[in-house]
């Protein structure tokens, strides 16, 4: 299988958690390839088997998640058939809550692009509130999480 995890990150975090769903991904045989959203192209997902978004959770802990604008305007050149063949997963990074609104709202936006098979995947704690500065990275135990993400989401 072949998977684009496209992400965005601030501070780093999120890459963190991404390349760890990446390695786990490759752990298990199949080829990922991170990608930042602000690199997106839309004709890019045509050469992989399946998506998974990487976001940070913004505005998540006040009951009110929201897409980092990178992230969701790359999620936008998508067309509302353009996941329907794709297997499609989704992790967040937060800094105090929330990351499981953010993991809803990408579940909602694979679903609103035709997508049928979202995989959850995990949130973890790393950062400080409203990024003021880039606080604790992504514990071990966490990104150890998200490598098995990866390598369970192309069946490893």
């Amino acid at each position: 299988m072949k998977v684009l995890v496209l992400c965005f990150s601030k501070t780093g975090h999120t890459r963190e958690a991404a390349e760890a769903v990446a390695q786990g991904i490759r752990s298990a045989g199949s080829e990922a390839e991170l990608t930042q959203a602000t690199h997106f192209r839309d004709d890019q997902l045509a050469a992989y088997d399946a998506l998974i978004v990487a976001s940070p959770c913004w505005a998540g802990s006040a009951g009110m998640p929201m897409l980092p604008k990178p992230l969701a305007g790359a999620l936008a050149k998508l067309g509302d058939k353009d996941l329907a063949q794709k297997r499609c997963g989704g992790i967040s990074v937060h800094a105090a809550k929330g990351g499981e609104g953010t993991l809803r709202l990408l579940g909602e936006t694979a679903k609103q692009k035709g997508c049928t098979d979202f995989v959850p995947g995990p949130v973890a704690r790393a950062g400080t509130l409203l990024s003021v500065n880039r606080g604790p990275s992504v514990k071990p135990q966490d990104k150890e999480r998200y490598r098995a993400y990866g390598s369970e989401f192309v069946g490893g």
